[in-house]
């Protein structure tokens, strides 16, 4: 936490990756917000909740990344990149997309991913 790189929780449904992270960020003070991914998340949608995750120095689990569409998973990952690098560099300001914002250093990002393949609904 402290090189401001969050975390990637890995692994089967109802295993407990979110639950994880949302005791992670109570036994640490944060508050954790979960936003479920799914087909219909665009990168603007994502740009302004990043945006808030940032200036609110809350913490934001994304619940089941992979289901994005592989065009908005690339896009949304490089806005993702220049937060991890402001927080390592211990920077004020961060630039999301578009948007400069000041960067609250409390803030994390992290993703849930659960295994592609038949045995998980083809997801």
């Amino acid at each position: 936490m402290q090189m401001g790189l969050g975390g990637n929780p890995f692994g089967p449904a109802g295993t407990g990756k979110t639950e994880c992270v949302k005791a992670l960020g109570s036994m640490l003070g944060r508050l954790v917000l979960v936003f479920n991914c799914d087909e219909n998340v665009d990168t603007e949608s994502m740009s302004l909740i990043l945006t808030g995750l940032v200036r609110c120095g809350a913490w934001g689990c994304f619940d089941e990344f992979n289901r994005l569409h592989e065009a908005t998973l690339s896009t949304i990952s490089m806005l993702i990149q220049p937060i991890q690098i402001a927080l390592k560099d211990k920077s004020d300001v961060v630039q999301i997309g578009e948007r400069s914002t000041k960067l609250n250093h409390h803030c994390g990002i992290f993703v849930t991913l659960n295994p592609a393949g038949a045995d998980y609904g083809g997801r």
